[in-house]
């Protein structure tokens, strides 16, 4: 019984993985436009996430750029931060990221322009 129950339970995760939904999400950090995303939508592990940055109408391709993934405590459970520096790849800044639970995550992307302005975006994302 329990063979068959763990069987399903992995049966039915992996199926949640499958059809996650795609992830695209868009704010301001200060005066700049920040787009994330991942097209395969997130599950527990490890994502890339694909982040773009704008000022007006320019790409902004030469800023430091990090995330952090956060989940705060709970009863029974400690708080819990993923942190990750993304690169300039192609035509956005990509991060890997992994999240070791399903649930509510809180997001803060930050956006350090060279002449040393940062900028921060606050966002959530749900597993």
């Amino acid at each position: 019984m329990k063979k068959i129950l763990g069987v399903l339970l992995a049966l039915a995760l992996g199926l949640s993985s499958v059809y996650a939904e795609a992830l695209l999400k868009k704010g301001n950090a200060g005066n700049l436009e920040v787009e994330f995303s991942n097209p395969k939508g997130l599950t527990v592990g490890m994502n890339k996430i694909s982040i773009k940055v704008m000022d007006g109408a320019k790409e902004v391709k030469d800023a430091k750029v990090s995330i952090v993934a956060s989940m705060p405590a709970m009863t029974g459970m400690h708080a819990m931060e993923e942190k990750a520096e993304a690169l300039f790849v192609g035509n956005a800044y990509m991060a890997d990221v992994a999240f070791t639970m399903r649930g509510t995550w809180q997001i803060s992307i930050v956006v350090e322009t060279k002449d040393g302005a940062k900028q921060r975006l606050k966002s959530s994302v749900n597993l």
